[in-house]
Parts: C-alpha cells; sequence; structure tokens
C-alpha cells in the first residue's frame, strides 16, 4: 500500500506518523508539501492546549457541539503521551531544541493556563467567563480562582485590570516550530517515507477512486490511498478536480496573526489569556520555548482573525497594532520595552458551518482533514488518530461521521440565537477597539442598526429557520456562503 499525503502542517505530519506506526512492511508513504509553508495555520500558533479556556455562550448547547467539546478535552489529555511517543520515536535524530525534553520538565511543554476576565470588552466577556467556569465544573476539571495581582508578569494598565481570574492547571502549550522540527526529523529518518516539495493542484480518477495526483511541478503521482490534510486550499484542490465528485462545503481563510517579543525583563512561566472575545480567541501571551540553555524570554502575542474567501500571507497594520496595545494594555504595560522577533501570518481553514472536516469521503481510497479553524494543532493526536483509524478499518466511534467531509451543512443555531450572538460579538468588537458611546440612547441605537443588518443578511439568504454562525456573517452578507 503506498499513501500519498498532501500537506506538512501539524495534521499532515501527525497523520503520517500515525501512519508509520501501523503500516505493514511493504507499505509506503510519500508527502508532498511545499517547504516554504505558506499560509501555514500551524506556524504563526501559540499551540495552546486550551479546551475549557475556549469556552463560549452557547458552545455545547448541541449533541454535535458536546462530541467536538469531547474531542478537544481528550487531545488535551493525550498530548503528554502523545509528545512521548513522538521523543522515543525520533531516538539520537531529535532535534536540538528538543534534546531535553522530558515532556512536562525541560522541552516545549508547559502547563498552566490563567484565564483573566477584564474590563477591556463588552459583557460578553463576562457571559464567556461564566460559561467557561459552568463546563469547567460540569466536567470536574482541575482550576481554582487566583488573585489577578498573583499572577506571574501580570501587569495591566489599571482601566483594564482583571475583575477576576482562574488558573486551569492542565492547560498548556508547545511551541510549534519546535514540533514540526521533531516530526519531520522522525518522518525522514523513516526508510519508507519521502518528502517531495511541491503543491497539490488536482487529483485524477472517479468516483469509485482516486488514481493520480497532479502537482505543482506538473508530475502525476500515483498512490492507493490519498489524505489531504491541506488547509484552506481543499477548495481550490476540489474544485480543480471534476472528475472526482465530491459535494463538500467551501472551506474559507480565518487568516490569523501572532507577533513574537524578547522580553527580558518580564518573561511568562505560564499563558495568560482573555476568554474568546468578538469572534476570536482574546489577547494571549504565551512561554515560546527556544531549546536546552537558551534564554527563557521569548513570548508569543496572539492572535488575529479576520475572514477571507481567498488566502492572504501578509498581515494588516492594524492588526498588528492591535495586538501590540492589547498586549501592553492588558498583560504587561512592561511590553514597550520588549523587542519584536518576527511576525507570523497563517490561514486557518473553517468550514461554512464552522464544524470540522474529517475522515473518510465517498471516495473510498480519500481521507480529508481540514477545518479545524484554531483547533488544528490542539486535536492533532486526536484527528490523526481517527482518520488512521478509519483508514486501517479500526473501529471508530460512530459520532466521527458527523464531521465526514461530504456531509450535508450542520446547522445547529436558530436564527435568533444566531441573529443575537451576532450583535454581541460585533458589539464587543466595537468596544474592544476603543469604541466610545456618546450619552442618551446611542449604544441602544448601534444595537438596532447591527440587529437590522444581521437580519437583513439572513432573509437574504433565506435563513429563516436556520442561523449563520457569528464568524461566517460576512461570507454570508458578500455572496462567498451559499
Amino acid at each position: 500500500m503506498r499513501y500519498l499525503v498532501a500537506g506538512n502542517g501539524i495534521l499532515g505530519l501527525s497523520t503520517a506518523f500515525r501512519l508509520t506506526q501501523q503500516m505493514g512492511s511493504n507499505d509506503s508513504i510519500v508527502i508532498v508539501a511545499p517547504e516554504a509553508r505558506q499560509y501555514s495555520a500551524t506556524l504563526p500558533a501559540a499551540a495552546m492546549q486550551n479546551s475549557f479556556a475556549e469556552i463560549e455562550v452557547g458552545a455545547l448547547d448541541s449533541e454535535k457541539d458536546l462530541y467536538r467539546f469531547e474531542l478537544s478535552h481528550w487531545a488535551t489529555r493525550m498530548w503528554p503521551e502523545f509528545e512521548k511517543e513522538l521523543i522515543e520515536a525520533a531516538g539520537n535524530d531529535i532535534p536540538y531544541g528538543c534534546s531535553k525534553c522530558e515532556v512536562f520538565r525541560g522541552g516545549c511543554f508547559g502547563q498552566g493556563t490563567y484565564v483573566v476576565n477584564n474590563t477591556a470588552m463588552s459583557e460578553v466577556d463576562d457571559l464567556n467567563f461564566a460559561a467557561m467556569i459552568s463546563a469547567l465544573d460540569d466536567f470536574n476539571e482541575q482550576y481554582e480562582y487566583v488573585d489577578p495581582k498573583s499572577i506571574p508578569n501580570y501587569y495591566p494598565e489599571e482601566r483594564y485590570r482583571a475583575t477576576q481570574a482562574i488558573l486551569i492547571h492542565n492547560e498548556g502549550w508547545f511551541n510549534p516550530r519546535l514540533m514540526l522540527e521533531k516530526l519531520e526529523a522522525i518522518l525522514n529518518r523513516h526508510p519508507r517515507v519521502q518528502f517531495i516539495n511541491s503543491t497539490v493542484e488536482q487529483l485524477v480518477g472517479d468516483k469509485s477512486s482516486v488514481i493520480d495526483a497532479k502537482l505543482g511541478n506538473g508530475d502525476m503521482l500515483s498512490a492507493d490511498y490519498f489524505v489531504l490534510a491541506v488547509g484552506a486550499t481543499i477548495s481550490d484542490i476540489l474544485g480543480a478536480s471534476p472528475d472526482v465528485p465530491l459535494n463538500v462545503q467551501p472551506v474559507f481563510h480565518n487568516v490569523g496573526s501572532s507577533m513574537e517579543i524578547k522580553s527580558s525583563d518580564y518573561p511568562h512561566s505560564k499563558c495568560i489569556r482573555t476568554v474568546n472575545r468578538g469572534f476570536a480567541c482574546g489577547i494571549y501571551t504565551v512561554p515560546y520555548f527556544l531549546g536546552p540553555n537558551e534564554p527563557k524570554d521569548h513570548i508569543i502575542i496572539g492572535a488575529t482573525s479576520i475572514m477571507m474567501p481567498k488566502p492572504h500571507n501578509t498581515v494588516r497594520l492594524y492588526a498588528l497594532e492591535g495586538l501590540m496595545r492589547s498586549a501592553m494594555e492588558q498583560i504587561n504595560r512592561h511590553f514597550y520595552r520588549a523587542e519584536v522577533v518576527r511576525t507570523n501570518v497563517g490561514s486557518r481553514p473553517i468550514a461554512q458551518d464552522t464544524y470540522p472536516l474529517l475522515g473518510k469521503t465517498q471516495v473510498p481510497n480519500l481521507s480529508i482533514i481540514s477545518g479545524t479553524n484554531r483547533d488544528g494543532f490542539h486535536m492533532a493526536p486526536v484527528i490523526s488518530k481517527l482518520v488512521v483509524d478509519q483508514i486501517l478499518e479500526n473501529e471508530v466511534d460512530e459520532r466521527f461521521e458527523w464531521f465526514a467531509p461530504d456531509r450535508e451543512v450542520i446547522r445547529e443555531m436558530d436564527r435568533e440565537a444566531a441573529i443575537s450572538r451576532n450583535v454581541m460579538n460585533q458589539l464587543g468588537a466595537m468596544y474592544q477597539h476603543d469604541f466610545i458611546p456618546p450619552k442618551g440612547r446611542f449604544p441602544e441605537r448601534i444595537e438596532g442598526i447591527l440587529r437590522a443588518d444581521v437580519e437583513e443578511v439572513h432573509d437574504k439568504v433565506g435563513a429563516h429557520d436556520w442561523g449563520i454562525p457569528p464568524i461566517m456573517i460576512d461570507m454570508y452578507k458578500y455572496g462567498h456562503a451559499i
């Protein structure tokens, strides 16, 4: 059996690694992906292992939402063991940055996430913080309330100080670049794994099977089984493959950016973040481990979120300005002295219905991994396991089929709930970006204008008995989603 894995982000490489652990003696893998990793969602990631810290109001309202969260929670618990497997598989070829890794001591993995509820936003923060606490209690997850003033290197401006904060003990982070380096080292040393520096542009075959992949360099590459873990470019590949008919919903580009800074006077030992807010993950600062004997004063600040129908490999100036200002105002006012090491940009793949696209398709020898949005890195151990189990026909939870790539669009949210959440998030984003309304009833008037606009979009696309997910409102408004 010859497997072709398209994609060298965390999900593609994790899936290839899982295959090497179970494939037969005559099997082989070819990994097709550009070395430059343009548009990669992995590189700008802070690689936070956050499940509960990402909870929002309404995030667990349906069976599918609960199952998605169950997978997320499973991933958080699975990462330490997965990291051990990688260290053992790397052997003497383990990268320098990981050479002293003992998972919980040394290395790029750390645990402990402080979540603050501050005054930089609207009441959305309060609602999401309460929803997070409720979920932590429901699932008996370990956490504790802390005095915000006790959080190491948390020095926000007075007007943005936290009113409450918690420490979630078991939610941590990785350095994503070291993780990719480690996975590549493992796969490169395997005698039956080959890397090809190119892209998959088109699939050739029919509804019964894929036969070849046409590469960006013009070559045709055959295989027995194909796995497309190409992020947000999946729609382009399928659109260029008319002979392989699949009804896969559009996948859009949630373009995000982060910044790596050097803060020698105020290094971090744990993640500090807000709750999700304004269609995104709020503001976070995460320790960024560089390697043994290296200074531990690098920090990742993130993250921005701009929905796009097409990929972008540059970041807008206002996005970086917002990151820097938010980090200084809401996390540590002393960051004004920090040094900017680099900026990172990537496209997070997000499906039209915002649920992931995972696993086997109706074409028997084709699996797809996409639509993971901000959860790709975090969910890699679980997704790669389940996808490979499906390929090898091992037993898999039947609920995994809910996220099949060629399923119908999932519409779990009702119209009124969607409209209310859209308005709430738009207002919250305005307050987050320095909106100061004049005295009087102006906030109510703004809310009315926003509500009318969102209702008009729903009417335009025929969303009478279902609701548009808040993050997708502009894709529907401007005709990119139907």
